[in-house]
């Protein structure tokens, strides 16, 4: 009895993989999505976690000490750093552009 196998994904796979090659410039909004943030933290969304610690424009979220950050976001987040959120978030946000498109 002959095995059949699937393998349409492989080429939408191998496409998606292609796209990501190189380096490209990708929004911290496509790295911290809201729902990357609601997986991760009690919080429904970035805006939300911000707000919390008292971050309601891009101004105070630049003059926010990374000391204070990463406390605040080691105490309220699976995460120990800013720097360690910003890299799941990319992690994440690489899985979701290499699965585009593919069943699960």
């Amino acid at each position: 009895m002959p095995l059949k196998i699937d393998t349409s994904g492989l080429g939408k796979l191998l496409k998606n993989a292609e796209k990501l090659q190189g380096s490209s410039q990708v929004s911290l909004a496509d790295i911290i999505t809201d729902e990357f943030v609601s997986i991760h933290s009690k919080y429904a969304s970035f805006d939300e976690l911000l707000a919390d610690i008292g971050v309601t424009t891009k101004e105070e979220f630049i003059a926010l000490p990374d000391e204070k950050f990463d406390a605040f976001l080691a105490e309220n987040t699976e995460f120990e750093s800013w720097e360690e959120m910003q890299k799941q978030g990319a992690v994440a946000y690489a899985r979701s552009k290499l699965l585009a498109g593919l069943k699960r």
